[in-house]
């Protein structure tokens, strides 16, 4: 592309930017699922998917000793495209992966990205991302709990 194209026909293609990005990625072989998984910056995180901070987990013990919780789970952003031809497909398609990668259902997938995350659209007809907070023993259980640990200083 030359300076100061944007949208518009370049050698009989069209071009439609949407925005730069840069990333750092590392391939992971053999995962049960064909689609990325993604831990987004801090600040690129939906407010309900970011990181608890050290005063909202005490909060949470507080709360769990009071109604006699033995454990409060720990818990890691992570995101899961989803694609498929339409937005609604796209959505089950993340959800399943989601699922499919942290040995859960469906429906807790979906209760998790309710509660304490987001579906957004990526790109029309058929692009999602599904972010939640998943419980690092998920996360570890798969490889990747060092990743969110990294990412987000856990």
């Amino acid at each position: 592309m030359h300076a100061g194209q944007g949208d518009g026909e370049i050698a009989g293609h069209t071009m439609d930017v949407a925005g730069s990005v840069t990333l750092q990625v590392e391939v992971v072989r053999n995962y049960p699922i064909d689609g990325p998984v993604l831990f987004p910056l801090e600040e690129d995180l939906p407010p309900l998917a970011k990181p608890f901070t050290e005063v909202e987990r005490a909060k949470g013990r507080r709360l769990a000793s009071r109604w006699g919780v033995a454990m409060v789970e720990s818990l890691a952003p992570v995101s899961v495209i989803g694609t498929a031809a339409n937005l609604n497909a796209a959505i089950e398609n993340g959800l399943e992966r989601a699922a499919r990668l942290l040995d859960m259902t469906v429906a807790e997938v979906r209760n998790r990205a309710t509660i304490n995350g987001a579906i957004e659209i990526g790109r029309a007809p058929g692009v999602i991302q599904v972010t939640f907070l998943a419980p690092l023993a998920k996360l570890d259980a798969v490889g990747l709990g060092d990743y969110a640990r990294e990412q987000y200083g856990l």
